[in-house]
């Protein structure tokens, strides 16, 4: 019985340290990502230029390597989207030749993830106006039937289909759009990324 009192007041204890625990995410980002001259830097070491640009493309079909560009993406997610971002890649020499290979490839790169985010929106938008039309169709078909008194079943279940076109349009083009929004914002903010080159290893 002193086991488990003395084990509640531990537990009870630790989530009162852990409820008042302070962060200030703010300051962490400026101290990490944000460099004197105001731009968020995103370092990265590689030792060879196969880290970038997967060593499976053929020449002028160069596509990025999966795991680089994961790592830079889950980098770029804790930085502000108004903040401009320079991609540093450190640890090896690359050639001129090199470089602009994998500026050329990263930079078509992040431009179709970002005409993906339009391309995205562009259908949200589309849907919305759909579930719309047929939300305002089904509310005119109802008056009509109430008017001519049609049967309350039928009536009942056009009720239903104004309901179920009008919160959809709702969820689509409020809650969805929205998410979309913030995607196509930081698709963007990687589509304009800086890439410099540093051999020496930080």
């Amino acid at each position: 019985m002193f086991l488990i009192t003395k084990r509640s007041e531990k537990v009870k204890k630790n989530l009162k340290k852990f409820k008042n625990t302070k962060f200030n995410y703010e300051n962490f980002i400026r101290e990490y990502y944000i460099d004197d001259d105001g731009k968020a830097y995103i370092s990265t070491k590689v030792s060879s230029i196969n880290e970038i640009i997967s060593k499976h493309s053929i020449k002028d079909y160069e596509w990025v390597n999966p795991e680089f560009i994961d790592y830079v993406e889950n980098m770029a997610n804790y930085i502000p989207v108004e903040e401009s971002i320079v991609l540093e890649i450190c640890g090896y020499k690359f050639t001129d030749e090199e470089q602009q290979l994998i500026k050329k490839v990263l930079t078509q790169y992040f431009g179709l993830k970002f005409g993906d985010a339009i391309i995205d929106i562009n259908i949200n938008k589309r849907k919305a106006m759909f579930l719309l039309g047929f939300g305002i169709i089904s509310l005119i078909l109802l008056v009509i039937l109430n008017y001519i008194k049609i049967l309350p079943t039928i009536s009942e279940l056009i009720v239903l289909s104004v309901w179920f076109f009008l919160w959809e349009y709702l969820d689509v083009s409020l809650l969805e759009r929205s998410k979309l929004a913030v995607k196509k914002l930081e698709r963007g903010q990687l589509a304009n990324v800086k890439i410099i080159f540093n051999e020496n290893e930080k």
